[in-house]
């Protein structure tokens, strides 16, 4: 359902001056277990109908848990607003809002403010983009006429990704998840272990 925004497209292209942005743009010290939110925004936005995003991250860091619609488009008017595709053996979650009324308005929402929220749950204390994938994000907005108005899209508007950077405190060291570290600990335990032995062999030898 996620992709009903794209069968609405006349194919036209209509220019304005707009930003999709994450917000914050930097997350960083969140331990493995703990999960954060970030705010997907837009700024000067002219005369918009409707979104889609599509952010991209790294599976073994992060892991999606929901992307919720803030009030943007439905405080003026009722949109359809889709269950977000989330993917986290591919790392990304897609989310698409409309206006979805018989005969569209005839203003869309102009200046700035927040379209959806999504939380992520760290996995591993390493860092990972959040990345707007420019194929699958886009504005939209409404020409009249014809009757009943023209979907076409916004292409002059930019987006600004945003990162996440783990922690050490509980979520690994130096960037390296705990299973890891774990992992190097025990193979030095019996490598020392062993030499130790052989050592002590040769001395009683």
């Amino acid at each position: 359902m996620v992709f009903m925004l794209v069968s609405m497209i006349s194919g036209k292209a209509v220019a304005a001056t707009a930003k999709m942005a994450i917000a914050p743009s930097e997350v960083a010290d969140i331990a493995s277990g703990e999960t954060f939110t970030i705010n997907v925004t837009i700024s000067d936005a002219t005369n918009l109908y409707g979104w889609q995003f599509n952010i991209t991250f790294d599976p073994n860091v992060l892991s999606c848990e929901k992307a919720t619609e803030e009030p943007f488009l439905s405080s003026v008017n009722t949109t359809m607003y889709p269950a977000p595709k989330i993917n986290n053996d591919k790392g990304y979650v897609m989310a698409s809002s409309l206006w979805w009324v018989p005969g569209y308005p005839p203003q869309g929402v102009s200046g700035s403010g927040i379209l959806a929220n999504v939380t992520f749950t760290v996995k591993s204390g390493g860092t990972t983009s959040l990345h707007f994938d420019s194929e699958r994000t886009y504005l939209r907005t409404v020409v009249f006429p014809p009757p009943g108005g023209d979907v076409q899209a916004i292409t002059d508007f930019s987006t600004q990704d945003g990162s996440f950077k783990g922690t050490g405190g509980g979520a690994g060291l130096a960037g390296i998840p705990f299973e890891i570290v774990a992992a190097i600990v025990v193979v030095v335990v019996v490598v020392v272990g062993v030499a130790g032995a052989v050592y002590l062999k040769r001395r009683r030898q």
